[in-house]
């Protein structure tokens, strides 16, 4: 299990790097256009689904990333299952609030 845990996290953070560098080049740009502009770019099917592609393998990375740290420097195993279900809990109401906010925008 171990090993598989260390390729996902290794394989998300792949993934991660050309929309990371898509995103900043969007962010940069931003500037020039209109908050309706922006709003309707988001809007879009080919955005949503990047953004909900992104969402999903930011939020695992991050929690694999968690729960590695948790599990190298905590030692008491209840304490240390305890904040690992904490972290996976918070990043499914992330990825559920990213979604939420999707929804929002889209339906203006």
């Amino acid at each position: 299990m171990a090993i598989f845990h260390w390729k996902l996290q290794r394989i998300s953070a792949i993934l991660l790097i050309p929309i990371a560098i898509y995103t900043t080049f969007y962010l940069f740009n931003i500037g020039s256009l209109s908050y309706a502009d922006v709003t309707n770019d988001i809007s879009s099917i080919p955005a949503i689904l990047l953004i909900v592609f992104m969402s999903v393998i930011l939020f695992m990375h991050s929690s694999l990333g968690i729960e590695t740290i948790l599990e190298d420097y905590i030692h008491d195993m209840k304490t240390q299952s305890l904040l690992v279900n904490l972290s996976k809990f918070i990043h499914v109401i992330l990825f559920l609030l990213t979604l939420v906010s999707l929804i929002v925008i889209k339906g203006n």
